[in-house]
C-alpha cells in the first residue's frame, strides 16, 4: 500500500453506531409518549419509520427538500401513516430526538482500538452529511473528537457527499493531496463512489458483506482490518 498521510472517516455507521443509537433513542421516546396508542409494538413503529426516514434523507441529499423538512416529516409522516396528524407533536418529538440521539455513545466494534493505532501515524478527519448540531455532540459525547484534526460537515461547507466539491474542499482545507489521502466509509454511493469520482483511494466498510458490482479500491468487513494495511 502506498504511504498515506491523511485519513478521511465517515462518522455514522462507520465509527458511531447509528443503527443502535437511533433505535435506542426512538425506543425511549416511543415509551415516553405512549405511542402504543397508535402502533401495535415499537417494532411496528420502527418498520414504518425506517423507509420514511431513508426517503427523506435521499431527497435532502439531492437538494429536493430542506433540513427542517427531514427533521420533522420523518416523524410526522410516520405518525400520519396511522392517522395521527398532529404537526405540533411531530415537531416536539423531532426536537427531543435531535437532543437525545447524539447523547448515545455506542460505537462500531473496535473503533477506539483502531483509532488509537492510527492516531500517531496519520492526520485524521471526519467527513459527514449529518446535521451540525447533532454531529458535534456525537463526537464529543462518544470520545471521538480528540482523534480528528478537522470535522467536515456538508451543512457547513455547502456541499454534500458524494459531490466532488465536498471531497475537494476537505482535501484542500486539510492541506492534503488526493494522492496521499484515503477515505473510509460505509455508504457505497455517498462515500465510496463519491471519493472514487474525486480520484481518491477509498476503503468500503461493508460489515454485512452486502454483494455489489462496483470496482472499488479496498473493502473490509471489520475496522480491525485497517490495521493490516495502514
Amino acid at each position: 500500500m502506498k504511504k498515506y498521510k491523511h485519513l478521511f472517516f465517515d462518522l455514522d455507521h462507520t465509527l458511531w453506531d447509528f443503527a443502535v443509537n437511533e433505535k435506542n433513542t426512538l425506543q425511549q421516546l416511543y415509551e415516553k409518549h405512549n405511542l402504543n396508542r397508535f402502533f401495535s409494538t415499537f417494532d411496528n413503529f420502527f418498520e414504518v419509520y425506517l423507509p420514511v426516514n431513508l426517503g427523506l434523507w435521499n431527497d435532502y441529499r439531492n437538494g429536493i427538500i430542506t433540513k427542517e423538512i427531514v427533521k420533522i416529516n420523518r416523524f410526522y409522516d410516520t405518525f400520519r401513516s396511522v392517522g395521527y396528524e398532529d404537526e405540533k407533536f411531530a415537531q416536539q418529538f423531532a426536537n427531543e430526538f435531535v437532543v437525545l440521539s447524539p447523547m448515545q455513545t455506542k460505537l462500531i466494534p473496535n473503533t477506539l482500538e483502531v483509532l488509537d493505532y492510527l492516531f500517531l501515524k496519520y492526520n485524521m478527519h471526519i467527513i459527514t452529511n449529518g446535521f451540525c448540531e447533532v454531529q458535534y455532540v456525537k463526537l464529543e459525547k462518544s470520545g471521538l473528537r480528540p482523534y480528528f484534526k478537522h470535522i467536515f460537515i456538508s451543512e457547513e461547507i455547502g456541499y454534500q457527499k458524494p459531490d466532488v466539491e465536498f471531497f475537494d474542499y476537505a482535501i484542500k482545507t486539510s492541506n492534503a493531496t488526493k494522492n496521499e489521502s484515503l477515505v473510509i466509509g460505509d455508504n457505497l454511493e455517498v462515500d465510496i463512489l463519491g471519493s472514487k469520482n474525486s480520484g481518491i483511494d477509498h476503503v468500503y466498510y461493508n460489515p454485512d458483506k452486502i454483494p455489489h458490482e462496483e470496482l472499488i479500491f479496498k473493502e473490509i468487513s471489520s475496522l480491525l482490518e485497517l490495521k493490516t494495511f495502514l
